[in-house]
């Protein structure tokens, strides 16, 4: 699926005004409306409360992105983390970059957050004395990696350093509870952010369950992942939430 390119600045112009954050993303929640879905009346129904904004390791205000498709940056290998390598834009959503590692193909295409630390302008990694790699599974021989790399860099389109932003810090600590609510990303459909549920808490750990389905879905993740939000992000960011699913826990919407 080919994500569409969110126009940001009617967002920004629509809640940049908002100083408390709460209220942001509260404001945000009850526009939210998909089909016959808004959080409000899910909050109400399912008697629900949303996760606070400062469980989450997000900015209290979502980062404008300003990426482009074809942009270059370079980006952590999630195969091989101790790997830095060339990457290029092939999508946008609300504050997400789909990438693709130059010499890879588009079966191991991954998304980051414009504010991701994973993430950084092209000339990053030699600045601070190492050397981009090619990634896992480099589709041709590795000695002809200094040439490749010369000439998908001739060229082309350097994503700008202005347009990065810093990550921001994590909680001091997991301050979840069973049973809040919150969009997540789908892992097996990365391009799908869900409402759904915090099922379980233990240690730094958190149980992501995605309401309306069975469980096929659910993962655990850490307190301070970026793949969850708090309700009302996708509102803000211009991103598509999915409504609940219908399979298993027979929530009505």
């Amino acid at each position: 699926m080919q994500p569409s390119v969110i126009d940001w600045n009617d967002r920004k112009h629509k809640y940049g005004h908002l100083s408390d954050s709460a209220s942001q993303y509260q404001e945000a929640a009850d526009i939210l409306e998909l089909g016959h879905f808004t959080w409000d009346k899910y909050l109400k129904e399912t008697c629900s409360v949303p996760a606070p904004v400062h469980c989450f390791k997000q900015s209290y205000t979502p980062p404008s992105n300003e990426f482009k498709i074809s942009m270059k940056l370079e980006a952590q290998d999630p195969r091989n983390t101790t790997s830095t390598c060339i990457a290029t834009v092939v999508g946008l959503t609300g504050a997400r970059l789909r990438l693709r590692l130059d010499g890879s193909d588009n079966k191991n295409d991954f998304w980051r957050l414009v504010d991701s630390a994973e993430i950084q302008p092209i000339g990053n990694c030699e600045k601070n004395g190492g050397m981009l790699q090619p990634p896992l599974g480099f589709r041709l021989n590795a000695s002809s990696w200094p040439m490749f790399l010369l000439k998908t860099l001739n060229g082309a389109e350097m994503a700008p350093i202005r347009i990065f932003h810093k990550e921001p810090p994590s909680p001091s600590h997991n301050f979840f509870k069973m049973g809040m609510k919150l969009e997540a990303v789908d892992r097996k459909n990365p391009h799908f952010i869900c409402p759904a549920t915090i099922g379980e808490v233990r240690g730094s750990e958190v149980l992501v369950t995605f309401d309306g389905w069975r469980g096929a879905f659910d993962y655990w993740c850490r307190f301070d992942s970026r793949d969850i939000f708090p309700v009302g992000w996708c509102s803000l960011t211009g991103d598509n939430l999915q409504p609940p699913g219908t399979k298993g826990k027979g929530l009505s919407i």
